[in-house]
């Protein structure tokens, strides 16, 4: 169920998470959908405001704050410039070793090729994966992977329809895998996590399963994939949504101090 935006601060103050000091909780969130809005267009996507002045105070006060997107390295860079945040870009996803490499270099290679019959569409290659972008076309995502299918069978490659774009890369890998490589090195005792598409489905499964206290925070759109929000403890509309839960944890990591 979506909350309503006046419900937010209830289901903060009722969750476990609220009970860990702000010095010792980790907040991860996802960039597209979650701090800015989807648009036609990805090099004209901006953070809301408010929610980069938020995080910006959050950083001085929780035990981490991270920014995990898809976007390149060099692009989040540019569109987060908050000091004391870390950025995560390309799902934190490793380096491919050699034959792995080799196979995303033929795959984006016949992709480039076929792509060329559908306008609108475009290829998007990354350090470690690859994205189809197909917003400005007329194509369905299943036709697409349907289309791109065998390009990855056989190739040791993993395809996801996501919000209008399908990200290609290596097999169990994403978001979910970088999280379980980087937070036995934070010891910290609770984390949240906020998301919006299927590379987030992987982050939300692992962070449920942790012991310490969690809470994974959903940000609706029309675009959602089915049954994406099933393990969030909290489901908010937007972009907006998740800038008032933002807000909600600044306003009781002060009152902790």
């Amino acid at each position: 169920m979506i909350q309503e935006l006046d419900e937010i601060t209830r289901a903060w103050e009722r969750s476990p998470v609220a009970q860990v000091p702000p010095g010792e909780l980790l907040l991860v969130t996802d960039f597209d959908g979650t701090l800015a809005e989807v648009v036609q267009d990805p090099a004209a996507a901006r953070a809301r405001p408010e929610a980069l002045e938020v995080l910006e105070e959050l950083a001085l006060l929780l035990a981490d704050v991270i920014v995990l997107s898809s976007r390149p390295p060099a692009q989040l860079e540019q569109l987060v410039t908050v000091p004391g945040v870390r950025l995560i870009g390309d799902s934190g996803l490793a380096i491919p070793r050699h034959a792995q490499k080799e196979a995303l270099d033929r795959f984006n290679a016949d992709a480039s090729k076929l792509l060329e019959r559908m306008p609108g569409a475009w290829i998007e290659v990354k350090p470690a994966s690859t994205a189809i972008h197909f917003r400005n076309t007329e194509t369905s995502g299943d036709e697409l992977l349907r289309l791109l299918r065998p390009l990855v069978d056989g190739a040791r490659l993993e395809a996801a329809l996501g919000r209008k774009v399908i990200e290609v890369h290596a097999p169990k890998a994403g978001k979910g895998n970088a999280l379980a490589s980087l937070l036995p090195g934070e010891d910290c005792l609770g984390v949240v996590c906020f998301g919006d598409d299927e590379n987030d489905r992987s982050m939300f499964a692992y962070v449920s399963s942790l012991q310490e206290p969690h809470m994974c925070v959903g940000v609706w759109s029309p675009e959602a994939p089915a049954g994406l929000f099933d393990m969030c403890d909290l489901v908010v509309p937007g972009p907006a949504g998740a800038a008032k839960v933002l807000r909600e944890i600044l306003e009781w990591a002060k009152t902790r101090i």
